[in-house]
């Protein structure tokens, strides 16, 4: 976002602007330089009458060939800070955040006194962990994990094959999937992508490309029937393959993925790097949501679906190959902490790991609707968001980089939008701000995924069970 499109008339550049306090006059306010990234304007604001606290129309902006910067105001794309405001011979310091973009508009966050200081940022922002494991891992001959808790799955390396070059549409038949089918969900670039789990059962493993800010990126979605769990990881940076196949073994009946370009392994639960050249190597995350193809298509119309119509293979898709396993009480396989029985196996919960904290939230024990909670897991401040009839739950961090921690309520009928915070932002299923002061804010993402309950407390022992 920048300050020529929230205008509503963009005017011939000018040529060298000093960065000269803004100034009040009229209900108008001039703002004489504003920095965006690598570009300088000037811009007109008008007051809105009546407004409580006050809102301004961009009304105005000049592109400046050439501008002194020293003491510019600043906007970054939600907030637009303005270091001296000149109000009938009295001086401030003003901070606008972006109210809408249509109208373009801003409104009042702060101000004060020139003479005074803002106010200080005193809090620092718990940061999720870069890793499920512990920090300091203990190696066990060259592997992260006991080598005698890794186990053969049976297929052998890529006898699960993954798919590495997917195919989509945007033709949904009733043969390819049904409402209540599952679904793993991306929107990524305003792009989004669904893929069923009735494909993923018989792959585990999909190799795609994705646009991120303008740049394609290689991107690996994973999804392991044996514990219910998905999740989406950037490509390694640099890497002349940069895709991940099935290597056919297993920890804590967990996938164990292997990339192709040093061969290295990797626990999917685990986020990271269990032996190889890549040891301890943890892949950068990208936010899913797992629902129901009903919820999703109802969120984003205009999704592009997996498709199995040229993926020359003779699976019968329409079958699940692992029977009854979703609901019944067997585990596979050997899993750790397989005496936990505080929930059944195979409850789908929403984890969340914080440094040694670790707790869930059943996804059933949302509302029907949707339902918000407010919590604290370790030293983060979060809000998880739930449906058990459509079906999702995620997690965000909800202190923003400016040190606000919000209060969220829950808000239905409107998806994909699913909470409102106390400042009056609407968010999005993805943690997106789409209405409000915040617009264009973005939620963090926490250390976080679902998974069947069995497997949770296999890779995290003793996590709190939210009530």
């Amino acid at each position: 976002m920048s300050v020529l499109c929230l205008c509503l008339l963009t005017l011939a550049t000018v040529g060298t602007v000093l960065a000269q306090p803004a100034s009040v006059a009229g209900g108008i306010i001039n703002v004489p330089v504003v920095v965006v990234a690598d570009q300088a304007f000037q811009i007109e604001l008008t007051v809105v009458a009546d407004t409580n606290p006050v809102e301004v129309l961009v009304t105005g902006a000049e592109e400046l060939t050439a501008a002194d910067t020293t003491d510019a105001s600043i906007f970054d794309g939600t907030s637009l800070s303005i270091p001296t405001i000149d109000v009938e011979g009295t001086l401030y310091w003003a901070e606008f955040s972006v109210l809408s973009t249509d109208p373009p508009a801003f409104v009042l966050a702060d101000v004060g006194l020139l003479d005074s200081n803002p106010p200080a940022q005193n809090c620092t922002r718990p940061e999720p962990d870069n890793t499920n494991g512990p920090d300091n891992p203990q190696l066990f001959e060259n592997l992260l994990i006991p080598a005698d808790e890794i186990v053969d799955g049976g297929p052998g390396p890529d006898g699960i094959p993954s798919i590495d070059s997917p195919l989509f549409t945007q033709t949904f038949s009733p043969t390819l999937i049904q409402p209540a089918d599952l679904v793993v969900g991306i929107n990524i670039g305003g792009v989004a992508k669904a893929y069923p789990h009735s494909i993923l059962n018989y792959h585990e493993i999909v190799n795609d490309r994705v646009s991120i800010d303008g740049d394609n990126q290689d991107v690996t979605l994973s999804f392991c029937p044996l514990t219910g769990s998905a999740v989406l990881w950037n490509s390694i940076m640099g890497s002349t393959d940069t895709s991940f196949g099935v290597s056919g073994l297993l920890y804590n009946a967990n996938l164990i993925l292997y990339d192709r370009e040093t061969e290295s392994l990797w626990s999917q639960m685990l986020e990271q790097a269990i032996n190889g050249p890549e040891l301890e190597r943890v892949p950068e995350k990208v936010q899913v949501i797992e629902t129901t193809w009903k919820t999703w298509l109802e969120m984003y119309p205009d999704t592009f679906l997996l498709t199995i119509e040229l993926t020359d293979s003779s699976f019968p898709y329409e079958i699940n190959p692992y029977g009854s396993h979703r609901t019944d009480n067997r585990i596979p396989f050997n899993a750790n902490n397989s005496d936990d029985d505080r929930l059944h196996p195979k409850e789908r919960v929403l984890g969340i790991n914080v440094g040694d904290s670790s707790k869930v939230y059943p996804v059933n024990d949302f509302s029907h609707s949707i339902s918000v909670v407010n919590d604290q897991v370790g030293n983060m401040d979060v809000v998880a968001a739930g449906s058990s009839g459509d079906n999702f739950a995620v997690i965000f961090n909800r202190q923003l980089e400016d040190c606000t921690t919000l209060e969220f309520n829950s808000v239905e009928n409107k998806l994909p939008i699913v909470m409102v915070d106390n400042e009056g932002t609407e968010w999005d299923i993805f943690g997106t701000a789409q209405t409000g002061p915040r617009v264009g804010t973005q939620l963090q993402k926490t250390n976080s995924f679902i998974s069947y309950w069995f497997a949770w407390t296999a890779f995290f022992e003793g996590a709190e069970i939210h009530e």
